[in-house]
Order: C-alpha cells, then structure tokens, then sequence
C-alpha cells in the first residue's frame, strides 16, 4: 500500500464515520461535499496524525479536495523522519 493509499483509506474511513458512502469519495470529491466543514477538519487531522504517525500542520491545512489533501499529508515526512 502506497503512502497516498494510506491517507485515503483514512479518509474514507472518516467519511464512513461521518454516515456517507465512502465510494462517493475520490481524489476530485470536494470535502464541503463531503459534509467535512472547518471543526470536522481538525478531527480530520487528528485521526491522519494519530494513524498515519504524522504532525500536520494544521493552520496550513487548507485543502479542498480529497487529492487535495492526500497530496499535502504526503508531503510531510513521518515523525522522526528528516525531510
């Protein structure tokens, strides 16, 4: 599994959480569509930090789209990882 199939597993386990259809969820899906409003992001990031190992900055955090975000976690190097 790929780095970037990790981040969106966990997204679509999220969207789950949330009560929608995680197969309506792909890279071009825009998250408000999703119903992932701003406070629903910061459970976002917290569930991509504490299962992906990750600290995401969350004040740069602005995604829109679902690739959107799997392209911003993937960039950050996992913790004790240099960059």
């Amino acid at each position: 599994m790929t780095r970037e199939d990790e981040v969106f597993a966990v997204i679509k386990d999220f969207v789950q959480n949330l009560g929608l259809d995680p197969v309506a969820c792909d890279p071009t899906t825009e998250l408000r569509a999703l119903g992932i409003d701003s406070l629903q992001a910061v459970d976002l990031v917290f569930q991509l930090e504490e299962r992906l190992g990750l600290q995401i900055p969350m004040e740069e955090f602005n995604a829109k789209t679902v690739g959107e975000a799997i392209a911003f976690v993937t960039a950050i190097p996992r913790c004790g990882a240099s960059r």
